[in-house]
């Protein structure tokens, strides 16, 4: 499900929504469906720095040794 920006063509408000195939957006302040869809960008990545595993990031619980995303953890 992608997220899309729109600015609506009543009441100029900007938002952000997920949009499923099929659905229309409508406006959260107005309800209005007359929608422009905004052009979005994409984040660049973070730079500099390695990683840190997966378990730290996560205070070192979750699945341990067997799952390959804790390959990392001491």
């Amino acid at each position: 499900m992608p997220l899309y920006a729109y600015s609506c063509n009543s009441c100029d408000k900007e938002f952000e929504t997920l949009v499923r195939s099929g659905d229309t957006p409508a406006c959260p302040a107005c309800g209005s469906v007359e929608l422009t869809r905004q052009l979005s960008l994409i984040a660049k990545p973070a730079s500099g720095g390695e990683a840190e595993p997966a378990c730290a990031a996560l205070g070192g619980g979750g699945c341990g040794a067997s799952c390959p995303a804790f390959a990392d953890c001491g």
